[in-house]
């Protein structure tokens, strides 16, 4: 959704300071909202002919992830994992974060992770990622195996059995 929390506003900023340090670059947002509001701010920063809203639910969303050359969450916070990181993770493709909201994610390992609101270096590490495909290709890789190793219906499996393994152990001592 492109409500406030998701961090849109912040995003398009730094798609702006993308676009001025190389101009080609583009931007889809896919969603099942309305542009609303933001259409203005994409008009404001001179961004109208780079950026695209496609309309998608989640039966489509796999084809447009697997298209992308670089994954973004811009939100500053969230209490869990969103939803979005875990589904930019299994695509197996480069992920740029925002701190707050990206507590599966390590720096440089399985994605780029960024200070919280730090619009400059957001842009830096979408064009680092676009600038560096063999590394961007590293980093999704790396998500994807985790995610396939830690939040399959597996690897969910394998930590509840070693939960209950662990009390069960420390129960017959």
């Amino acid at each position: 959704n492109l409500a406030d929390y998701q961090g849109i506003g912040t995003l398009l900023e730094a798609f702006a300071l993308l676009r001025r340090r190389s101009g080609n670059a583009r931007l889809l947002l896919v969603t099942d909202s309305e542009l609303g509001a933001w259409e203005n701010n994409i008009r404001e920063l001179g961004l109208g002919a780079a950026v695209e809203v496609v309309r998608s639910d989640f039966g489509t969303l796999p084809t447009h992830l697997d298209a992308a050359d670089v994954l973004v969450n811009p939100r500053n916070d969230c209490d869990g994992i969103p939803q979005k990181l875990l589904n930019y993770m299994a695509a197996g493709k480069p992920i740029v974060s925002f701190r707050g909201s990206a507590p599966v994610l390590e720096n440089e390992r399985n994605g780029l992770v960024v200070p919280d609101g730090d619009v400059q270096g957001f842009a830096a590490a979408i064009q680092r990622l676009l600038q560096a495909p063999d590394f961007a290709r590293q980093l999704g890789a790396a998500a994807r195996r985790d995610i396939e190793e830690t939040y399959s219906w597996q690897g969910v499996a394998k930590h509840v059995e070693l939960v209950y393994t662990t009390t069960i152990d420390r129960k017959s001592h």
